[in-house]
């Protein structure tokens, strides 16, 4: 089902057609890079790989920690580099939070640079949001290009359209009561893959939660540890969110056993937790994955209409 996206174009426009390829994660085949940057130059992208290095290390990262930092950081203070385009995902990414926390003075002095990307991307995307007070897409990474048919049938986003004039989606579903008796909402979008959000818990790289919109989902996890994930969110001490909205939890091809399973299991949740829970999903490793803006002020709003026929059930995000 094609997803409804509104543009707002009182925002006033930008480019962003510059873009980096970098990867700070997982190895990736470098046979494929240059399909990737072809797919990006047919949407109107001029590519550049200076920063799309590897020396894969004995993890199958593509090389240390203190290299891939470095790399990282180096394209953020980078003042040719406007957009950075995180070629792929997988694992080490929160390994470099260190190194980044150690530039944070030096990367305040600088404008606001673009990051697109999810999943391991999340790690980035958290420094990026909650240290520097910088906006990001989450989005898909380079790389899911490759399978538009496929395993990835996103669109490919046009940046400038995300940041110059927002996005709506339509059909976010209330999860519990308090989503459904809540007019409306707002807040600063953060999070990303559960995982990744969820290893920061208790640790110097928590995210401040106060007056946020936390957005979670994930690949791989069994109804049961999503349940304990979600014991953990219940447990934490301090997590004064404004709402959480769920993602895609299930597999790429699920059955309707589970999606009912998994969605069952975000209800019981829901029915717990003291803050408005939405369900889309429709973002996360799923053959759609909608982009969103972290660190953006995002507003959910409640279907108010008065005839039975208007109201669908579904609330409305605007970014």
């Amino acid at each position: 089902m094609k997803k409804k996206v509104l543009y707002f174009p009182n925002k006033e426009p930008s480019h962003y057609k510059n873009i980096t390829l970098i990867a700070c994660s997982t190895q990736f085949d470098p046979i494929q890079v240059s399909q990737v940057t072809a797919i990006l130059a047919q949407h109107g992208y001029q590519v550049n790989c200076q920063y799309l290095q590897q020396n894969v290390s004995d993890f199958g990262y593509v090389d240390t920690d203190q290299a891939r930092a470095n790399n990282l950081i180096q394209a953020l203070l980078d003042p040719t580099v406007e957009v950075l385009w995180f070629y792929r995902g997988g694992g080490g990414a929160l390994n470099l939070l260190p190194y980044l926390h150690r530039y944070k003075q030096q990367l305040l002095t600088i404008p606001e640079k673009m990051i697109v990307g999810f999943s391991d991307v999340t790690a980035i995307h958290g420094f990026l949001n909650n240290d520097l007070g910088w906006r990001s897409i989450h989005g898909v990474n380079a790389n899911n290009h490759l399978e538009m048919n496929s395993a990835n049938q996103q669109p490919l986003p046009d940046i400038a359209a995300l940041i110059a004039e927002g996005v709506m989606y339509n059909n976010v579903l209330p999860l519990n009561a308090l989503a459904q008796q809540t007019a409306s909402v707002s807040g600063i979008l953060i999070g990303g893959n559960h995982t990744l959000v969820g290893a920061t818990f208790g640790t110097h790289y928590q995210p401040d939660f106060e007056d946020k919109i936390l957005i979670l989902e994930d690949i791989g996890v069994t109804f049961r540890q999503l349940d304990r994930y979600l014991q953990q969110l219940l447990f934490l001490k301090e997590c004064n969110v404004k709402a959480i909205i769920f993602g895609q939890y299930y597999s790429i091809d699920p059955t309707d056993e589970e999606r009912i399973m998994y969605k069952a299991v975000l209800q019981q949740f829901a029915a717990q937790y003291d803050k408005p829970v939405y369900y889309f999903p429709f973002f996360g490793h799923g053959k759609y994955n909608q982009p969103f803006i972290l660190g953006e002020s995002t507003t959910l709003q409640r279907n108010t209409g008065d005839d039975l026929l208007s109201n669908s059930g579904y609330c409305s995000l605007q970014q």
